[in-house]
């Protein structure tokens, strides 16, 4: 009897242990009100990391969103915006060794789900190495872009390069 209340108290004690660890705040500015477990969390520890061009730990902490599975539809942005920065992570072979492939795969579910830029990735990406699906998604990348309704001259810059994009896939 004693060594099952033993087990039965080591494995309440690592239960509260763990949620007590759980429980501790984000050490990222403005964000010391969310646990350090939470999806905001994650992607802007992430964040830091890759300003600091510490870009295999901004991986490290983009891949726990993008694996989390009960992430809430009003956080959902934070999975898309991970799996863009993934995608580009790849893309680049910055903190991973390069490889297109898997760029793509991460950006096909970030564009489904809306994001833009992952839109504008594929268009590059799927250009630049000749693929036919370049001109669907350089298409789809300036809808989103136009009717984004940003003057921002960085996405300006992106429109111009969207457009050069599509009048050379179409003279092929």
């Amino acid at each position: 009897m004693h060594k099952f209340l033993t087990s039965i108290f080591i494995a309440i004690v690592g239960s509260v242990l763990t949620a007590i660890a759980s429980a501790a705040p984000c050490q990222e500015p403005k964000l010391e009100s969310v646990p350090s477990t939470h999806t905001e969390c994650y992607f802007y520890k992430g964040t830091r990391h890759f300003r600091a061009e510490e870009y295999s730990a901004a991986l490290k902490e983009w891949l726990v969103i993008v694996d989390k599975t009960d992430i809430p539809v009003e956080l959902g942005h934070f999975r898309a915006n991970a799996q863009n920065n993934i995608g580009f992570l790849y893309y680049m072979g910055w903190g991973v060794e390069q490889n297109s492939k898997t760029a793509i795969e991460y950006w096909l579910p970030a564009a489904k789900a809306g994001h833009h830029e992952a839109a504008y990735h594929l268009c590059h990406a799927y250009a630049d190495a000749g693929n036919q699906l370049a001109l669907g998604y350089c298409r789809e990348a300036l809808r989103r872009y136009n009717n984004g309704g940003s003057s921002d001259s960085e996405d300006s810059e992106v429109v111009a390069q969207i457009r050069e994009y599509i009048s050379h896939l179409e003279v092929q």
